[in-house]
């Protein structure tokens, strides 16, 4: 059975199906297309480029003094400063920092308070207002963190007074407080200058000592420098007790008077890093006279403290400053008068903040340091002194010949001598050696005469060996002795003696 099919007249073979005409926009709906088009792309490009800067809030909040970061208020102080509330994970609660952004730049000055800092705000923004010294055009955000009454702004090994109150400025300062700057403020963990006053002037130049990596410069105002020995120790005790009530807080900070962390945290002693690091050290003090606006402000038994406390400040800072010198650091010296006051330093800020500056802009970061750190992977706060004995112990170890193998020696090389001439130029290297190996105390290079030729290399490895164990520097790991058969048996007993 068959179907036929019957095509339409519109289908009929041979013809085909008219297209519908294109309907052609009218000028005034292809510019409301076109503007349609150009405001989705827009609103897409701003979407994208928002959710890139929320990756980089650094970068994006970088200065803009004007604009009030999340959590913060306005200082009544003006000058755009800010209060900060900042989470401190190693002393578990929220420490203010006042805060004063730059106007584009990354650096950052640190500015610590005096023994009787307020809980409430820095005598920075009260007796010196230093956002005015640093105003916009130094172009640096300022950081002046609220509190550290005699804490020495260190990490305290125990509690401190009656509350048992965990004291760890240091970590605060160099780790915790950091990250939160980088953040908000767009501050470079490596761009940064530190300053201090009276109690807070050594544990500046400290600081900075111990955190090269984040501090460039460190200026110091009437500070006390040498606290390793008995006065020092003496003077933190009386701070700590008259002024916080810690009566255990010398034994609690740093533990007995004369160990080691005294002397890690003594400014004086560890000078020499300054120079190692290529910092640069702004120092200064009073004369211990009082100005006619300090006689006129202070109470008479204030100014008796002024005059001593500053002409205390003055003969340590001298000695500070002599110290500096003798290890190369780069120091620069401000003249300054006046008592132990806020007149006297706020005069100095403004005399040092050229200075300070300078080296931030100038001066290259200090690449990072190496962390010793315990075996639990947390950092060892006893690694400077283990170090150090690690270093002694492995120069003790040095090879020692027994004196029976010395006598051996001494019989062979005679029996040798007996039979065989030696040349002049193979006789002369032992002489020589063995005069290289006691140096006169005059002049250590001028012992050592110069060695023909032909007993330069016999000669060479003892004397650099006395030169090395006479030298200023601090315990050093011996090289490697000579074999025994091509050194002097007198030589090596010498150098071994002295390294030990």
């Amino acid at each position: 059975m068959s179907h036929s099919s019957q095509a339409s007249p519109s289908e009929a073979p041979g013809s085909e199906a008219p297209s519908p005409k294109p309907r052609r926009l009218s000028p005034r709906r292809r510019v409301l297309t076109g503007i349609s088009v150009v405001a989705i792309l827009t609103l897409g490009l701003f979407g994208a480029s928002t959710l890139f800067d929320s990756s980089n809030t650094a970068s994006a909040l970088r200065g803009h003094p004007e604009k009030l970061r999340p959590g913060c208020t306005w200082d009544s102080s003006g000058y755009f400063v800010q209060n900060c509330k900042v989470w401190s994970e190693s002393q578990q609660r929220h420490v203010i920092v006042q805060i004063r952004a730059s106007s584009g730049s990354d650096s950052g000055v640190y500015l610590l308070d005096g023994m009787r800092a307020s809980e409430t705000r820095s005598a920075w923004t009260t007796d010196v207002q230093a956002a005015r010294v640093y105003d916009a055009k130094a172009d640096t955000t300022l950081v002046m963190p609220v509190g550290g009454a005699s804490s020495f702004y260190t990490d305290g090994d125990g509690g401190a007074g009656s509350n048992n109150t965990i004291i760890k400025q240091e970590t605060f300062l160099t780790s915790e407080l950091p990250a939160y700057l980088e953040e908000q403020f767009g501050v470079a963990r490596n761009n940064n200058a530190i300053v201090g006053l009276s109690m807070s002037g050594g544990p500046a130049v400290t600081l900075a000592e111990r955190h090269p990596e984040q501090f460039k410069v460190v200026q110091a105002m009437s500070g006390y420098y040498q606290t390793d020995n008995p006065i020092g120790a003496l003077g933190v005790f009386a701070t700590q007790s008259l002024v916080s009530n810690y009566v255990s807080g010398i034994v609690n900070m740093w533990g007995k008077p004369g160990g080691t962390r005294w002397t890690d945290n003594d400014p004086s002693k560890n000078v020499g890093k300054l120079a190692e690091n290529g910092q640069v050290l702004v120092i200064s003090s009073g004369n211990g006279f009082l100005t006619p606006s300090e006689l006129a402000k202070l109470a008479p038994q204030d100014q008796i403290s002024a005059i001593a406390l500053e002409i205390l400040s003055a003969v340590s800072t001298v000695l500070m400053q002599l110290q500096a010198k003798q290890s190369g650091a780069s120091v620069i010296s401000l003249p300054n008068y006046g008592g132990h006051t806020w007149e006297n330093w706020g005069r100095a800020l403004g005399d040092g903040k050229g200075h300070v500056l300078e080296a931030l802009r100038n001066n290259p970061p200090v690449t990072a340091k190496t962390t010793v750190v315990s075996a639990s992977g947390s950092p060892d706060p006893e690694a400077p002194a283990k170090v150090t004995m690690a270093v002694k112990q492995a120069a003790a170890a040095s090879p020692a010949l027994d004196a029976s193998i010395l006598a051996a020696m001494e019989s062979t090389d005679a029996a040798s001598a007996s039979s065989e001439t030696p040349s002049s130029s193979e006789s002369a290297a032992p002489s020589e050696a063995s005069e290289s190996a006691a140096p006169s105390s005059d002049d250590v290079s001028a012992s050592v005469p110069a060695a023909p030729e032909s007993a330069a290399a016999e000669s060479a490895a003892p004397a650099e060996e006395s030169a090395a164990t006479t030298g200023p520097s601090g315990p050093q790991l011996a090289p490697s002795a000579p074999p025994v058969s091509e050194q002097p048996a007198s030589s090596t007993t010498t150098t071994t003696t002295q390294v030990r």
